[in-house]
């Protein structure tokens, strides 16, 4: 994008060089031809009004008040019974007049070089009335059409200076409403990727952190039952595989979502309200004894809504798992109130809380139910142990759905 500004600059410097050079050497040529009798005069006042008219850009008023200086002195000057054709010099002070109008910065300032002009062309005009007149020679009527003729002429000079200045300030607005648009563009862009990346986040550390929990928990109480109760290795191995078996379908899915081929993460990531059930039973076949209960009837949610709710009761109960000590126990808690689910996960241990610094299982629950306007708390629990507590309204999970 830089590159392409810094070559349109060039190019505009480019056109402006040109005009500049255009506007000089055809001051001069006219200026030469239109004082014949005396081609010198005209060429030396076509040069220096030419070099002057080429920093009309820069520094319009200070070119306004030199023409005015340059074509009051040559109005004056009378050569062989001759002098410049007035509309020459009308010519370069409507040029000078011109560019203060659109190049200056402020329209207080335009509108007193177009004054300036218009006083300037009011008293050249008397000044090329001929040999021996000026000013004395003057009627009434002569002085109404100079005013006249000086004010036609400068309101055409301000319309087109005026219709330029504006169009080019609305070019420029235009241009960067564009470049806003663009850039607010790139900015949810990115803010999307972000969202998108932390919940792909959650997704693979809730997939990961819950199923290894459980194979290692497993795998270890394998190891010691192996010479001592066989069944119970058996039942632990078979743990593993299962546990194993749901998590890759799970991270296949996930796959799937990231190559995005579908519709939506609720299409590929099974989660409804009724597999709550079945995430309280993987944690007892993992060796936790939980208990689920549930007040109300499931309400119609959408897809994430019964994902969420899936991810917080696993997430909580692998807390409860790794964290809560021997003979681990917990109670889960659905209600579904009007407008409202609430989660409560309690456990009876020693102590719940992630004990490894940099965990993001906490810092994930609360991600997704604030994703959906609600609340989350988690600590120790009066009665002991820990309690996770989270409640998604229904409305605000609609909406964000829709």
């Amino acid at each position: 994008m830089s590159e392409a500004h810094t070559l349109t600059g060039m190019s505009s410097r480019v056109r402006g060089l040109s005009a500049d050079l255009l506007v000089s050497c055809s001051v001069a040529a006219l200026s030469t031809w239109w004082w014949h009798q005396y081609r010198l005069g005209g060429l030396i006042f076509g040069v220096l009004a030419g070099l002057v008219l080429m920093w009309r850009r820069r520094w319009p008023i200070t070119v306004l008040a030199v023409v005015a200086v340059l074509t009051t002195v040559t109005a004056t000057i009378e050569v062989n019974g001759t002098k410049l054709h007035d509309g020459m010099l009308l010519v370069t002070i409507a040029a000078a007049m011109y560019a203060t109008i659109v190049h200056t910065a402020t329209m207080r300032r335009a509108v007193a070089g177009g004054l300036g002009a218009w006083v300037v062309g009011a008293v050249v005009l008397p000044l090329q009335n001929g040999p021996g007149t000026g000013w004395a020679a003057l009627t009434v009527r002569d002085i109404a059409w100079n005013l006249w003729f000086g004010t036609g002429y400068a309101a055409v000079i301000w319309a087109v200076g005026l219709t330029v200045r504006y169009g080019g300030q609305l070019r420029e607005a235009v241009a960067e409403r564009r470049l806003s648009a663009e850039r607010e563009h790139e900015h949810v862009a990115r803010i999307a990727v972000a969202e998108e990346r932390a919940r792909i986040a959650r997704e693979l550390h809730d997939i990961v952190a819950h199923s290894l929990s459980v194979i290692i928990l497993q795998a270890n109480g394998a190891a010691y039952a192996f010479d001592h109760d066989q069944q119970r290795a058996r039942e632990a191995l078979r743990t593993i595989g299962a546990t194993g078996s749901d998590a890759l379908g799970e991270i296949r899915q996930l796959v799937v979502l990231l190559r995005g081929d579908g519709d939506g993460p609720s299409d590929r990531i099974p989660g409804g309200l009724d597999q709550v059930e079945a995430v309280v039973q993987r944690a007892r076949d993992a060796g936790l004894t939980a208990d689920l209960i549930v007040h109300g009837t499931p309400p119609e949610v959408p897809g994430g809504v019964a994902l969420a709710v899936c991810r917080i009761v696993q997430e909580s109960l692998t807390n409860t798992l790794k964290h809560a000590g021997p003979d681990p126990a917990a109670t889960v808690t659905l209600s579904y109130r009007p407008g409202v689910i609430d989660i409560e996960v309690t456990d009876f241990g020693a102590c719940a809380e992630p004990a490894i610094p940099g965990g993001h299982g906490l810092v994930g629950m609360r991600e997704r139910v604030a994703l959906y306007g609600g609340t989350f708390a988690a600590g120790p629990d009066p009665d002991g142990g820990w309690r996770v507590h989270a409640g998604i309204p229904l409305a605000g999970a609609r909406a964000l759905a829709a």
